[in-house]
């Protein structure tokens, strides 16, 4: 019928509706006549809203064995949503729950779920950690690895550690996020954390380390030894074979039934789009969600997921007693970013490989640090190279390359010619002559960002620590946004070649 104040509805017809999530709003439903022959039955609005949410329920008990053959970017796209949890009003964006409190029950029976105060579980944050974990393991047999969300990626860090077994040593990259080592170095080391830099790009010399403290605890104790590992590195990025190294622990425990030895992955620069450790062998995954999870320079936020119930309940109690949850507001800003996270890592890594092909054919640039270009020492070429393992194990499939080009990051690093002063003020005069790309700390957002780590982040470290640690005077990083790549290209071009304009007048001067 045409009127609007009565539907017809067809039973069948809404079973496929229900299946295409109400496509269309025709409904109809065929019931049989004592004679056997079909009549339609005409159905109020409401009638007919009722039975397709029934149907609706039904689809909904077969969710987690759909849910499993999901893609990443659909999965990303619904991150925080509830309404395929059977609740057929549910809202399209996460709803913000900002009480610290919840009124305890009458009879005291909170029951299973129940909510009692935010610091050990709010609504709005375990969302958040539901997204994250399932986007971290979906497919491959698990539906959401444990996560747990920090107020910064800093304060992951050390919650995971903390939550170690005493006494902690953490073997940490040569080439890694200065922020960890710091923080080992002026605080943790105080409670008896303690680190050793191995070069993670050598697993023969990983392997000796690991043995050697394993032979050092002859005198019983059995603290945890963290194989902390950071793929691409920071800033050089390098590529660690986080598959190899996992095998190795793996290994080690075979061999040493008490050896309590935990391997972590810094993610950061690679998110689950591009790279899911955890299906590498690894026990635990970090993110600083300031990045490129958030993706929007507006929050702080840190993440640890697991798959070990042991470690879970570790850092559970560590998140609940000593350091600070993420809070609620913040966790909704880090799963509105999560949503467009598919789109923008695409853009960013498209981006970055015109930006580091632009500057690896720069006279002014003497080495360019990036893991698309062929001439990165590890992307030897073909599908089994290192480089193609690391950033393939984010794909759903082999066929997503049919229609989404394998990218590697949005992270960038190169080395300005000219030795010791002289490249230090070059590198500072290219970044000063920017007008697109931002001079800032901080990467992963959806705007360029660019840092000269001898003038910023590292200008009170000896220049002799500085160099030891492979950041010469002339290193600049950037992370491409999403800008348009050829107004990014030219940007970092005239910035270059004005240097280079500056220099040659002096000299004909």
């Amino acid at each position: 019928k045409s009127s609007r104040s009565s539907l017809v509805f067809n039973q069948a017809t809404m079973q496929s509706i229900g299946r295409r999530l109400w496509q269309r709003c025709s409904c109809r439903q065929l019931s049989s006549s004592s004679s056997g022959r079909g009549k339609v039955e005409e159905l109020s609005p409401a009638k007919a809203g009722s039975l397709a949410h029934q149907l609706r329920e039904k689809l909904n008990n077969t969710k987690n064995c759909n849910e499993s053959s999901l893609s990443l970017s659909t999965l990303l796209s619904h991150a925080g949503l509830s309404s395929s949890n059977g609740n057929s009003n549910a809202p399209l964006s996460p709803p913000i729950d900002l009480a610290t409190t919840y009124e305890r029950p009458a009879d005291g029976n909170y029951g299973e779920g129940g909510l009692i105060y935010s610091r050990s579980c709010n609504p709005t944050r375990k969302l958040l950690q539901d997204a994250i974990g399932q986007l971290e393991v979906v497919s491959h047999g698990q539906i959401i690895a444990p996560t747990f969300a920090f107020s910064s990626g800093m304060a992951a860090v050390a919650s995971l550690l903390l939550a170690q077994k005493s006494p902690v040593k953490v073997l940490v990259p040569e080439d890694i996020y200065h922020g960890v080592p710091t923080q080992l170095h002026v605080c943790l080391n105080d409670h008896g954390i303690v680190h050793e830099s191995v070069d993670m790009t050598n697993t023969y010399d990983i392997r000796q380390t690991i043995e050697r403290h394993i032979d050092s605890k002859s005198n019983g104790h059995d603290g945890a030894l963290v194989v902390w590992m950071e793929t691409p590195s920071n800033p050089l990025c390098q590529v660690t074979d986080i598959q190899s190294i996992c095998d190795l622990v793996n290994d080690v425990r075979c061999q040493h039934q008490n050896a309590n030895i935990i391997t972590v992955v810094d993610s950061t620069w690679a998110p689950p789009v591009i790279t899911r450790p955890l299906l590498l062998g690894a026990d635990a995954v970090l993110h600083s969600g300031t990045k490129y999870l958030g993706g929007h320079s507006d929050i702080l936020a840190g993440s640890v997921s697991s798959k070990s119930p042991e470690f879970c309940h570790g850092i559970a109690k560590v998140q609940k007693l000593i350091t600070a949850p993420l809070n609620p507001m913040d966790s909704y800003l880090l799963m509105r970013g999560i949503r467009t996270l598919d789109v923008r890592m695409q853009r960013h890594g498209e981006n970055a490989l015109q930006v580091a092909k632009m500057l690896d054919e720069h006279p002014l640039v003497a080495s360019t640090f990036y893991p698309g270009l062929e001439n990165h020492p590890d992307n030897t070429g073909g599908d089994e190279c290192l480089v193609a393992q690391a950033f393939r194990s984010g794909r759903d499939s082999p066929e997503d390359a049919s229609f989404m080009p394998q990218t590697y990051g949005g992270m960038i690093a190169f080395i300005v010619a000219g030795e010791g002063d002289v490249a230090l003020e070059r590198a500072k005069k290219v970044c000063e002559g920017l007008r697109v790309v931002n001079l800032a700390v901080s990467l992963g957002s959806v705007e360029s960002l660019v840092e000269h780590p001898a003038s910023m982040t590292h200008a009170m470290i000896p220049r002799e620590d500085r160099l030891a640690g492979g950041l010469d005077d002339g290193l600049i990083r950037i992370s491409v946004g999403i800008e348009r790549a050829s107004d990014l290209v030219q940007d970092l071009k005239q910035s270059l070649d004005r240097v280079m304009e500056e220099e040659r007048a002096e000299r004909a001067a």
